[in-house]
């Protein structure tokens, strides 16, 4: 059966979608591709790459050709995440109001079978909770301070979590680029992304107020990812990548006995933190907490791309 005839099938009155932002990380591509095979096969799914010159890249979407939908964009943009939010944009504006738009990015994968329990689950609390229209399916990271994991609620309830901060300083309260987006929801309100993430933020808590967090996430990001920001790296971010062993680590799927203990946990007190449920494939092994960011442990380098991106900045300002 078809990605198009199993997802024709699907109970309720919404339909899910999955759309994943690729920009020039081929192996992480395939990874996260691979995942949802895997995971969840009947969800039709598009790539949309940001004018990738990864030969890698282009040889994932060759493979996927006639699986997938595609779309590569040409159009070059140096803002810090390149055209994620215009492309985000672009593909709301043509997504149906019936539609859960699933946003994955390269460097994240499925980390288990998504099941009809879990999408009834999300529509059940969609269904009763109209003013929510995005939805965290994503773990949290093992990085996270206990400050902010104690901000972490679980509202018994509605079956969530929500942040509860009183001054956010970052994105993650009311908003994710990895999410699940009620598009009719979205587009009623008015919703435009915003080539910024915590000004994104700050426009789904006026539009929708908090954020909830799935109590068993099925998503997440892959630790140690090399990254790009503005499109390039500076000597600072590759030394720093080359220093945190920067490559390719995929989760293995949870087993059934993993999901079940996890679904059959407290809640309240096991907050769901990847380092605390999920294991890399194939044996590999990382330093815990995993790193998401490669300059996060070298304090001298994070000093050195301040001030590589402070003489950029003077270079643009000056013509040079």
């Amino acid at each position: 059966m078809s990605r198009e005839t199993e997802a024709a099938v699907q109970q309720g009155p919404l339909k899910f979608a999955v759309v994943v932002f690729s920009y020039n990380r081929g192996a992480h591509l395939r990874s996260c591709l691979d995942s949802l095979d895997r995971a969840w096969p009947e969800v039709p799914v598009e790539v949309v790459d940001d004018g990738s010159d990864d030969p890698d890249v282009h040889k994932v979407l060759d493979d996927y050709a006639g699986r997938i939908a595609v779309e590569r964009i040409d159009v070059e943009n140096k803002a810090k995440y390149g055209n994620l939010y215009v492309n985000m944009q672009r593909v709301y504006e043509r997504t149906d109001d019936d539609t859960i738009l699933v946003c994955l990015q390269d460097d994240t994968q499925l980390i288990r079978r998504v099941t009809q329990a879990d999408r009834d689950e999300i529509l059940g609390h969609l269904d009763a909770h109209p003013n929510v229209a995005i939805i965290s399916p994503a773990f949290q990271r093992g990085t996270i301070s206990a400050k902010a994991l104690s901000e972490l609620d679980y509202d018994a309830e509605q079956h969530v979590y929500f942040f509860n901060r009183p001054k956010p300083k970052v994105a993650g309260m009311h908003y994710s680029d990895v999410a699940l987006f009620h598009v009719g929801r979205l587009r009623k309100a008015g919703w435009r992304f915003i080539e910024d993430e915590f000004a994104n933020d700050n426009q789904a808590r006026d539009m929708f107020g908090r954020m909830p967090y799935l109590p068993c996430p099925w998503a997440m990001w892959v630790p140690n990812a090399p990254a790009y920001r503005n499109r390039s790296k500076t000597l600072a971010w590759r030394l720093g990548e080359r220093w945190s062993r920067c490559g390719l680590y995929p989760f293995a799927l949870m087993s059934e006995a993993q999901v079940e203990a996890m679904r059959t946990r407290d809640f309240a007190t096991a907050k769901p933190v990847a380092d605390d449920f999920l294991e890399l494939a194939d044996g590999r092994q990382l330093p815990h907490p995993w790193a998401y960011d490669p300059l996060k442990r070298w304090r001298l380098l994070r000093r050195l791309n301040e001030f590589e991106e402070w003489i950029k900045r003077m270079r643009k300002a000056l013509g040079i």
